[in-house]
């Protein structure tokens, strides 16, 4: 059976989660990053017409959540019992709360504001529970999908324009963790190998 495919553009955005998730398994994959506009081959192979997509033998999915849900239930990262699945898919659905906000900013004031309130905001909710938790996990007492998606929304604003990283330094419970998670070893072959992307 040929490897998996995972259809994007040159981007971490809503596909970077499902590459973790891959490396995090040490499964293989085939890592295939489209330009832009999308390319016409691979818009017709997708249900929506939209990336990023997963190709896994027979079974074909769309949407970004979709394709992290069924990785993570393949690779048993999706907890243990039905409340820890439900909570689980709560951590990985909050990453939209701040991209959402972030990317419909489109002058200084209103990434200001983002910056300056509405990230801080979030991540402070975000700090309180791993506080809680104990700083090492979201759900559970090990790694699960909620920490990888967590993960990686925090790596992806230390490296946004703007100065995003600074939103993120008040809280060093959510800074240990993003440490502790990016040193796992088939994490940090990954960050210190992944293309370089603005987004």
């Amino acid at each position: 059976m040929s490897n998996p495919t995972l259809y994007y553009f040159d981007a971490r955005a809503r596909a970077e989660t499902s590459r973790l998730l891959f490396v995090y398994a040490g499964a293989k994959f085939n890592d295939n990053r489209s330009g832009f506009p999308l390319a016409e081959d691979v818009r017709s192979k997708t249900p929506f017409g939209q990336v990023p997509f997963l190709e896994d033998g027979d079974t074909q999915l769309a949407q970004s959540i979709a394709i992290e849900s069924y990785l993570a239930e393949k690779f048993k990262l999706n907890g243990t019992t039905l409340t820890e699945r439900a909570q689980v898919l709560q951590f990985a659905l909050v990453p939209g709360d701040f991209y959402a906000p972030y990317f419909a900013a489109k002058d200084d004031a209103a990434n200001l504001k983002f910056k300056e309130e509405t990230a801080p905001k979030l991540f402070k909710k975000l700090e309180d529970i791993l506080f809680k938790k104990g700083g090492q996990h979201f759900v559970g007492n090990t790694l699960t999908w909620a920490d990888i998606s967590i993960f990686n929304l925090i790596d992806f604003f230390h490296q946004q324009h703007s100065n995003l990283v600074e939103a993120v330094q008040p809280f060093p419970t959510l800074l240990a963790f993003h440490k502790q998670v990016a040193a796992i070893p088939q994490f940090a072959e990954y960050l210190k190998n992944r293309p370089t992307t603005r987004l």
